[in-house]
């Protein structure tokens, strides 16, 4: 009984923690990039960065934490888009 009830909870524990996180979008990233970002960057700036790294950079940018050129507003998965697009070579 005690085994079932311990993997019962961490399947649950799982499913609810998989459901937070959002698989990230690199071709959604690339076309975010090019709308808003590739003016000023180029892949290569961010040449052996992981998408976790980048991904707090970004959030740092539009959270008005870093100076940047100009005002960001993008959203959590804009985000983690562009990050993916940015680690994955752009």
């Amino acid at each position: 009984m005690w085994k079932k009830l311990v993997t019962a909870g961490s399947v649950a524990t799982l499913m609810a923690w998989t459901a937070g996180v959002q698989a990230a979008d690199v071709e959604a990233g690339k076309a975010k990039v090019e709308e808003i970002c590739a003016d000023c960057h180029d892949p290569a700036d961010w040449e052996g960065e992981d998408a976790a790294t980048l991904q707090s950079m970004i959030k740092d940018v539009v959270s008005g934490t870093v100076k940047h050129k100009k005002k960001l507003d993008l959203t959590d998965a804009e985000i983690a888009n562009i990050a993916a697009y940015w680690a994955s070579g752009g």
